[in-house]
Formats: structure tokens, sequence, C-alpha cells
């Protein structure tokens, strides 16, 4: 099969996370080595506001920015933990980028560290999707092996109907896509669908539905392309996971993704990568300078009022 490059980056918001967008677009221009403009295509699922109007503002010449306004069908839909319905437009790029072959679509909490040139014309050879494998869920299954506690594993076993032996669950936070093979399949309706009919079956609404409709022709990127940094840092259970992957995705990581529900932008954590993450953001907009001097007043304080009660006691 040839290899074709491709030249598109794919957002999926809402106005809880499209600031962040804009950091993600800045750190990936940051870094890009020279070659033909990019275009990104930033999906925005809630009518225009003063975010996203501020997002179409964001400099990226030469290069091309796409603010497109979108209704979110799965809006009303019950999410699993910190995931917005935003993520799920995902499933429907195909459909929104009609005249595009290949997209590579990006999580809103992404940080690019490396030039995604690379990524961009990564051979996909006959698999639709490249991606990278979920660590976590894999770590967690090993863990609940030696515990004796399924929870994951039940996820993997009975919703997605899976052998625990013999399975690949990658994360959908960057995704290297093959959109004319997926229009062709029809993939945005048929997951669409699914996640619709059952709400409560999947963990990971679309996350799942990618891994099990698209098992077979995912092809595994180098673990560096999605490095999930609290994982790496603060998750118990790292220690079950792949230590190939994990030492490189510590030593060199390309692209840092802050999964999870602790996300840099809610508190000043002492994580390398989360400061690093703040002087993008810095860089990218005043208006995260004022968060940050925000945050830094409210530890401050915090502090300060932790001390004077224990001089009281």
């Amino acid at each position: 099969m040839k290899m074709t490059t491709c030249l598109s980056v794919a957002l999926c918001v809402d106005g809880g996370n499209v600031d962040q967008a804009a950091v993600t677009i800045a750190s990936v221009l940051a870094h890009l080595s020279p070659g033909p403009p990019l275009a990104f295509h930033v999906f925005y699922g809630e009518p225009p506001s003063r975010r996203s109007r501020r997002l179409e503002t964001l400099r990226v010449t030469p290069h091309r920015l796409f603010v497109h306004y979108v209704e979110n069908r799965f809006r009303n839909i019950g999410l699993f933990d910190h995931v917005t319905p935003a993520a799920l437009l995902r499933l429907q790029l195909g459909e929104f980028l009609p005249d595009l072959d290949r997209v590579l679509y990006l999580d809103a909490d992404i940080l690019a560290v490396a030039d995604i040139r690379p990524l961009l014309a990564a051979d996909l050879g006959d698999a639709v999707v490249g991606a990278v494998q979920d660590l976590g869920l894999h770590a967690a299954i090993a863990e609940e092996r030696v515990t004796g506690r399924p929870d994951y594993i039940l996820h993997v076993r009975d919703a997605l109907g899976w052998d625990l032996d013999n399975f690949a669950y990658v994360n959908s936070g960057m995704l290297l896509l093959d959109l004319a093979a997926l229009r062709r399949e029809r993939f945005g309706e048929r997951a669409g669908q699914l996640v619709m009919d059952h709400p409560h079956r999947f963990r990971w609404r679309d996350q799942d539905a990618i891994n099990l409709l698209l098992r077979g022709r995912v092809v595994l990127l180098d673990p560096r392309w999605n490095s999930m940094v609290w994982f790496l840092e603060r998750e118990p259970r790292r220690c079950h996971a792949d230590m190939a992957a994990t030492a490189l995705q510590r030593r060199d990581p390309w692209l840092l993704h802050f999964s999870g529900p602790s996300k840099p932008w809610h508190a000043l954590v002492d994580i390398p990568d989360y400061r690093r993450w703040w002087r993008a953001a810095v860089r990218t907009s005043p208006v995260w300078a004022l968060r940050w001097f925000r945050l830094l007043l409210a530890k401050a304080g915090a502090q300060a009022w932790g001390w004077i009660r224990r001089e009281r006691r």
C-alpha cells in the first residue's frame, strides 16, 4: 500500500477545553520542522463563544486554522469520569472532513514536545488507524490478576468480549486515521449508534467503540507518541506496565498526554511535565498567565492558612 503523508490535524472540544486546544496547536508548531503547511481543524460542539472566537485568532501562519461549529449528537450521554461529550465527536471525523483521506487526531490535553512530521508520515500498511497501546489499562489488568480483585478485567472480558490473553487496547488521545477507509465502512455511523444504543455498557464510550469495531486493523505506533504523564508519575499500578515502553516514554517523550482527571490547569502540581505544560501555556496566551497567577495566589493562601492553623494549636 502506498504511504500517504498526512497534512491535517483535528481536535474536538467544547467550552471547557477550547483554550487548552490552543496550547496543543501552539506546541505542535513550536517543534515542527520545515515542510508543507498543515491545516488544523477544531470541531467545537457548542454555539460560538468568547473562548472559541479567541481560538480563531491564534496565529498559525503559514499554516491554517479552521474552527468548525458542529452539532454534538452525544451531548446528553452520561460519560465516565473526566471525559466530555466533545470527545465523542472524533467518531464523526470521516463525515466532518469528507475531502480528506487522512487526519491526525489529538486530544486537547496533549502537549507536543517533538516534531510530529514523522508521525504524520507513519505507514499504516493495511490498518485503518495508528495508535499507542493504553499502558494504563494493560497495567490494571496485570495488577488485578495478581490481587484477584477484578474490575478492568470485567470490562475487557464482559463489555468488550475479549480474551484476556489475546488483546491490545489503544488509547484514543492520539489517532492517525485513514478517513477514506472509515467512510467506506460507515464507521462513524456504526460507532455512534453503538455508543448511543449501549450507554452503560462501555466504560470509555467512544474509545471502547474504536477498539471494538477496529480490532485487528490498528497498527501500534511507538509508545512515545502518547506518553500519559499522570500514569507514569503517580499511578500506583505503573509498576505492572510494560517496562520497556514506559522507560521510552520517560526518557524521550514525543507527545505528552495529560490524561485522567488530574489536569495541569486544575492546580500547580509538582510534576516536571506539568510545569512544562504551564510554560507552553503562558507562551501561548496571556489568559494562561493570569490563570497561573491566580492558582499561585490560591496555593500560597492555602499554605499560609495551614501555617496559621498549626500555630494556633
